[in-house]
């Protein structure tokens, strides 16, 4: 926006051609404070005419010149402008001498025009100046003002704009996030539903067969129920990884001799034409970390490594560590400053696109057939080390592979061993009474003939 003007700051044009009538006046106006300049002829004022002029000051002579150049001035004016002239003209006997007729096609084009008689006192010549002065200074007030509701208006523009694009953001944001839920939801009934049709169909057929008597073929039905339910209890695991509420039994780790005892399995996972190398880091820090989630995490991501190379390649676990001290870096990894162990999986298989790169980690997404895969191998993963304080990105190219990087928590700990040693039997108790509380009966049931078969009644809450 322009600076605003005072009268006072305001230039006069004076055009004057006779004599030194024009350095007359300009010399009466400076000494009363005002910045005037001469010009000596139409041409010469119309360069020097600005939309920042204050006032032109002219005599009825000065117009029998060309006029062009001062009309097209005139004529570029802003909507805003209306330059003020002070015409100083004489008086013939039959009354004020009219301009020439160029000079009169010109006036007709003005509209703030203040005409005075010669000779003229200097007190009438600063009174004409100053009140075109201060109608010029309106003007210039005029301008601001519309310039300051031009920038109001932009600004509001602009702050509609974002509101609108926000709202377009929200409602994207929500549709996606529905879709997401109807996913989750879509997924898990399908899933539960083939577990359920396993242990409820199972059980109605051991509970016939019980009642006429034959039980010496129930052992595949109690087989096909057990692993229908266990099988869902694994999907409920891997829901609980992924929404971070599962139980988690973090302890200080050595990655490197858990990946070195997760070899043998890892390689019995993938088939013959795939190549497994291992490359661990040398003076590694110990990780704060569930054993067992990891455990499962990295065989998931091996797992999807597999499927991504039908053809054969190679699989590559890497483990090392890093110092996020930088506030950009942490910025960037979603992670608080701090040193991290990492684990890296990565594969020479097919990639994946950018559109199935965004929606790696959706639950129940999966671009495998239906029937052959749950989708939350890498959910679950992300879900793992989000809980464990830690983070997961994969970077991926249609043709040139994947790679999945564990972030967790390191520190300077011992691992930690457990404190009792494995097959260790536990003494029974004698006489000790058990008290149970849980909410649901068939649980509370399982769990006092599965714990303490002998009660013959126990206190039950």
């Amino acid at each position: 926006m322009e600076p605003k003007q005072t009268s006072e700051g305001l230039s006069i044009l004076i055009c004057a051609p006779f004599g030194r009538d024009g350095w007359s006046v300009a010399a009466r106006l400076k000494a009363s404070g005002y910045d005037a300049h001469v010009c000596e002829n139409l041409a010469a004022l119309a360069a020097l005419f600005t939309h920042d002029t204050g006032a032109i000051l002219i005599t009825d002579e000065a117009l029998n010149g060309n006029v062009d150049a001062l009309a097209s001035a005139i004529a570029a004016q802003p909507p805003w402008s209306d330059a003020p002239f002070i015409l100083l003209t004489s008086r013939h006997p039959d009354g004020l001498l009219p301009p020439e007729q160029a000079g009169q096609r010109l006036l007709s084009r003005v509209s703030n025009v203040l005409v005075l008689e010669r000779p003229l006192g200097t007190r009438s010549l600063l009174s004409a100046v100053d009140t075109a002065l201060r109608n010029r200074q309106r003007q210039f007030d005029l301008r601001d003002r519309i310039q300051e509701l031009r920038e109001s208006r932009q600004a509001l523009e602009v702050k509609t704009e974002m509101i609108n694009r926000a709202q377009a953001e929200a409602a994207l944001r929500q549709s996606q996030k529905m879709e997401a839920v109807g996913q989750l939801t879509g997924g898990i009934a399908h899933d539960f539903n083939n577990m359920l049709s396993g242990i409820i169909g199972s059980l109605e057929i051991l509970k016939r067969r019980i009642a006429t008597g034959r039980v010496d073929d129930v052992q595949r039905f109690l087989d096909a129920a057990w692993t229908s339910a266990t099988r869902a209890a694994s999907l409920t695991q891997r829901l609980l990884a992924f929404s971070r509420r599962q139980s988690l039994d973090a302890r200080t780790v050595d990655l490197n001799s858990l990946v070195n005892s997760l070899e043998v399995l890892l390689r019995r996972t993938i088939n013959e034409q795939i190549v497994l190398s291992i490359e661990l880091a040398h003076d590694m820090p110990s990780g704060i970390v569930d054993a067992h989630q990891l455990e499962s995490a990295l065989l998931n991501l091996t797992i999807n490594a597999r499927e991504a190379m039908p053809e054969g390649g190679l699989i590559k676990v890497t483990t090392g560590s890093i110092d996020v001290d930088d506030a950009a870096a942490a910025a960037s990894l979603g992670l608080p400053r701090g040193r991290y162990v990492t684990i890296l999986v990565s594969d020479t298989g097919v990639g994946m696109s950018p559109e199935l790169l965004e929606r790696a980690f959706e639950p129940f997404f999966t671009t495998k057939p239906l029937g052959q895969g749950t989708g939350l191998g890498l959910s679950m993963v992300y879900g793992f080390a989000k809980q464990s304080g830690g983070q997961v990105r994969i970077q991926s190219k249609q043709g040139s592979g994947t790679s999945v990087i564990l972030y967790l928590p390191a520190t300077d700990s011992e691992p930690a061993n457990d404190l009792r040693p494995p097959d260790t039997e536990i003494e029974g108790g004698d006489g000790e009474s058990v008290l149970f509380v849980e909410d649901d009966a068939s649980v509370r049931m399982l769990i006092r003939d599965r714990s303490c078969p002998s009660f013959s009644s126990p206190q039950v809450h």
